[in-house]
């Protein structure tokens, strides 16, 4: 196969990946893991994407591929989060969150009620996984002979912790974590023996003072530092994202890769470590502190494709700061218009799975014209027709898509100032315009008037409309053309700013505004 030029960031990866030595008809185990503590964020998604974009290059090259996602959901619960209720979470801290009631009495688990949501919106942005959890791996016994080889190896995986981190390790520490029998929990379980042969382990309870043995086979699990690499050993995993925190030096990918050398006898994956993603204002996002945004809310109000490109296209350690306003809806835009297609082809290339169709309308504009319309989208149609937007018949589902988009986007993420709705009246604000501004509006009216009797409504453009509004302030001239502005909104939306004047009214109804304009101007204090 030709050597491909791609200076994408993804293509340079598995150039990387395949210079490894492997088998021709090696199959590429690539893994993605996410602990299912709280909502699963777009900050957590970059590691899903992240892999996905390289699976599917693999396949591209000719290569063969698995995706698997580990749900982490027999980690234990390790705090009363502030989104929980302290009365119902308190006793279960320390136990498995696939053993943990649900917050909502609508899933199986604890863990399950963050999972659905997640893996309802992989299968909305075409990533093919498959999902393995930790829960049935360890009661499945897929754990068991690494179990009894980190066991073995205690000192050796003590040694390394302390060699690279720095850190104590406690003389009873133990690489496996067993789960009381009688209180349910592993937060303060001791081992105090275990038996090869037989696969069991002696423990020590420090919060209920039990005591006994347990077959290791789910009745525990392995520590972080110590689970990662046993994972990669019976997994056979050729290749996994991590976040920074685990890529850095003395990070879990430090010490695992020197753990599953020399107690699984295993070579660590090749490592993609990505930046995380912030929150604009609110700093890194957590699902702990519930400092996030979910994946399923950013699909209510983008395609799949465009959060796809807002991912993709940037460097895995590049940060990424999450605007909902501006950002989103730039890009948005820019893959809606096709500027993509000019400024990052490959990006747009690996990131359109869903069948994505432009319609290019800026999704500014539409935000306003579907508040105009009331969220109707055959008026939206209308609106655009008449503003000079050709929109085909065969994208009316997708125009009726962007309109859904737009009216979620008002409701999870707008700013204040982007909401707004024509008053079905006049509103009472009106009575506390200045004269002079009550009077501007009455010499708006009358210019719209003008206009209206010399064309027809549709011939009447929106420059013209605009440049009135600085005439009529000509003509009172202790107003500045801000104040005029602010009483030709506060008669239409009661605010006193709104979308583009001239645009707006065209948009509307020049006759309507002309009247309405006329009424208010007649309103006394």
């Amino acid at each position: 196969m030709p050597e491909r030029k791609s200076q994408h960031w993804a293509d340079r990866i598995v150039d990387q990946i395949l210079a490894q030595p492997h088998p021709e008809d090696h199959v590429y185990h690539i893994v993605t893991g996410i602990t299912p503590s709280g909502r699963i964020h777009i900050g957590n998604l970059r590691e899903v994407l992240t892999a996905d974009v390289i699976y599917r290059i693999l396949q591209e090259r000719g290569k063969k591929a698995k995706l698997f996602y580990v749900a982490d959901d027999y980690d234990p619960l390790r705090k009363v989060y502030p989104f929980l209720d302290p009365q119902k979470y308190q006793k279960f801290v320390g136990h498995p969150l696939s053993d943990i009631p649900c917050p909502c009495d609508q899933h199986p688990s604890y863990a399950e009620h963050f999972l659905e949501p997640f893996l309802a919106s992989m299968s909305q942005l075409k990533i093919d996984l498959t999902v393995l959890r930790a829960s049935e791996l360890y009661k499945g016994g897929r754990y068991n002979q690494v179990i009894i080889q980190a066991l073995e190896a205690r000192d050796t995986i003590a040694e390394i912790l302390f060699r690279l981190t720095g850190k104590e390790i406690d003389e009873f520490w133990s690489p496996f974590v067993p789960i009381c029998e009688s209180c349910g929990s592993m937060a303060e379980t001791k081992v105090i023996g275990w038996d090869r042969e037989r696969e069991l382990v002696g423990y020590l309870c420090q919060q209920c003072q039990n005591q006994g043995w347990v077959p290791v086979q789910g009745h525990g699990k392995l520590t972080w530092r110590v689970d990662w690499p046993a994972r990669w050993s019976f997994l056979n995993v050729d290749i996994e994202p991590m976040g920074k925190d685990h890529g850095s030096k003395g990070g879990s990918y430090d010490t695992g890769q020197e753990i599953v050398r020399r107690v699984f006898h295993k070579e660590p994956p090749f490592p993609i470590v990505y930046e995380w993603i912030r929150l604009e204002g609110m700093g890194d996002m957590s699902s702990s502190k519930g400092n996030v945004v979910a994946i399923e809310d950013v699909l209510k109000v983008v395609p799949a494709d465009v959060l796809r490109y807002l991912i993709i296209k940037a460097l895995p350690k590049q940060r990424i700061n999450f605007d909902p306003v501006n950002q989103l809806l730039n890009v948005f835009d820019e893959v809606d218009n096709e500027q993509a297609k000019y400024r990052d082809p490959r990006s747009l290339e690996l990131s359109l799975a869903s069948g994505f169709v432009p319609i290019k309308v800026p999704f500014n504009h539409l935000i306003s014209i579907v508040q105009i319309a009331g969220g109707d989208p055959a008026r939206v149609s209308a609106i655009l027709k008449r503003g000079g937007y050709q929109i085909p018949e065969s994208s009316a589902k997708e125009l009726e898509e962007r309109c859904r988009y737009a009216l979620n986007w008002l409701e999870h993420f707008a700013p204040a100032e982007y909401r707004f709705s024509v008053a079905e009246s006049i509103p009472q604000s009106v009575q506390s315009l200045t004269p002079s501004q009550r009077r501007v509006l009455g010499k708006l009216s009358d210019l719209l008037s003008t206009m209206l009797s010399q064309k027809e409504e549709k011939d009447i453009s929106a420059e013209e409309i605009h440049r009135s509004f600085y005439e009529a302030a000509q003509q009172e001239k202790d107003l500045s053309i801000k104040e005029v502005f602010q009483a030709f909104y506060t008669a239409l939306i009661d605010k006193e700013h709104g979308p583009r004047a001239g645009w707006f009214v065209k948009t509307i109804g020049v006759e309507f505004v002309q009247k309405r304009l006329a009424e208010a101007s007649a309103i006394e204090a």
